[in-house]
């Protein structure tokens, strides 16, 4: 557990960790591609750490800034721990390893829906063992198929598995209703990194057989930055540095949503800095966005009037994120309200208390935000599950106090 003390204000500077989402797709696609393949500037947290191993796992010669692969993909068992993009992504690429692969992972990844990327597989004649959650057998190494339909409403992860596997299979992928549409984005832009031609029309994706991934570089993470940039609109000035704004990270979307509550946002070609100003609430779709709704449910609790939030996926996450904010922050004396998609918040005067993130990384570092607000100490239990994304989370919200 840790303890978070009130402050006054907020006045600080800090560096953007890489990114998550992008580190992940890199691991993979080095496995994918024959040669070496550089990685500058990985992010090195639990999550990431169980893609590297499933890399290993799947034949390569892998360390955090080199992967040398054959490009071909052996048989393994898979343990994702808690990474649910590991889980996806490797059953997919599973599909090319000739023979049994087994993908499992931790207590709460396996409460995570899996079937619609099954059933894709399975559509490409690849014989699967599931009862739609993990573990699942993936008996790959022969695609009967080059076109399949995905349904993405519960994730994207499942189309990014696919887009991926067709980089070495080929293969066309139709999306139906697809969330998160941002991060389908990360992933194209990565392919094209790897040098993968990938063709799009409308809700289709043609991704041509052949991959050479030779570079990549991890930029800033935009998901990771929004609970300081949320903090420093709250609370006074922050700086956050190593932020692309040109990239096509989902999370990128806090800069705008920051200004519709009223925040003075200033971006720069490599940082953002955001600083305090009247906030108004706002209703907002996280759809494409979904890892912003717990530091916008905070958000929203600082901000006057009334906000509503919505995304009914993310009762698929690490933790039911819609029911865990709701939990914490009437615990914290908020007016808040489940919706059966979101929540409504209203500007609430928190205190200080017990704080249980039910070991969801983004609802701790959501929890700490609000806290530095509340009147009266706060305590966080299991705080180490920021490990999963953002190991340095807590030092680096120490840094911004003092400094």
């Amino acid at each position: 557990m840790i303890e978070i003390t009130p402050i006054k204000t907020l006045d600080g500077k800090i560096e953007a960790p890489p990114s998550k989402s992008y580190t992940h797709r890199a691991l993979f696609l080095g496995l994918l591609s024959e040669g070496k393949t550089e990685i500058e500037n990985p992010l090195i947290c639990a999550d990431t750490l169980a893609t590297l191993n499933a890399v290993r796992a799947f034949g390569a010669n892998a360390g955090w800034n080199l992967i040398e692969s054959s490009g071909e993909v052996k048989p393994a068992k898979i343990n994702a721990f808690e990474s649910g993009t590991t889980a996806r992504l490797a059953i997919g690429i599973s599909a090319l390893a000739n023979g049994e692969s087994v993908i499992d992972g931790g207590e709460s990844l396996r409460k995570r829906p899996m079937g619609p990327l099954l059933k894709a597989l399975n559509d490409l004649g690849i014989k699967i063992q599931s009862n739609g959650f993990l573990p699942v057998k993936v008996f790959g190494g022969r695609i009967k198929r080059n076109y399949v339909r995905v349904d993405g409403s519960i994730s994207s992860q499942f189309i990014t598995a696919l887009l991926l596997l067709g980089a070495r299979a080929g293969l066309t992928v139709e999306v139906l209703n697809p969330v998160s549409k941002p991060y389908l984005e990360i992933t194209l832009r990565t392919l094209k990194w790897a040098n993968v031609k990938v063709e799009r029309e409308e809700s289709a994706f043609y991704v041509h057989q052949g991959i050479k991934a030779e570079h990549f570089s991890i930029p800033g993470d935009y998901s990771s930055a929004s609970f300081f940039l949320v903090a420093g609109a709250i609370f006074g000035r922050i700086k956050v540095v190593g932020l692309d704004r040109d990239d096509v990270q989902a999370d990128k979307a806090i800069l705008d949503l920051l200004r519709e509550f009223g925040a003075k946002v200033r971006a720069g070609r490599d940082y953002v800095e955001v600083e305090r100003d009247e906030l108004v609430g706002q209703e907002v779709n996280c759809r494409d966005f979904p890892d912003l709704f717990p530091i916008l449910a905070v958000l929203g609790a600082y901000s006057e009037g009334k906000t509503v939030l919505r995304a009914e996926h993310l009762r698929y996450k690490e933790s039911d994120r819609i029911k865990a904010m709701a939990l914490n922050l009437a615990k914290m004396g908020a007016k808040v309200r489940e919706l059966h998609d979101g929540l409504i918040i209203s500007k609430s005067d928190l205190k200080g208390t017990l704080l249980n993130p039910q070991k969801d990384h983004r609802i701790a570092m959501a929890l700490a935000i609000a806290a530095l607000g509340a009147k009266g100490n706060s305590v966080i239990l299991n705080e180490t599950c920021v490990e999963k994304s953002y190991p340095n989370f807590f030092e680096d919200l120490k840094r911004v106090i003092y400094q």
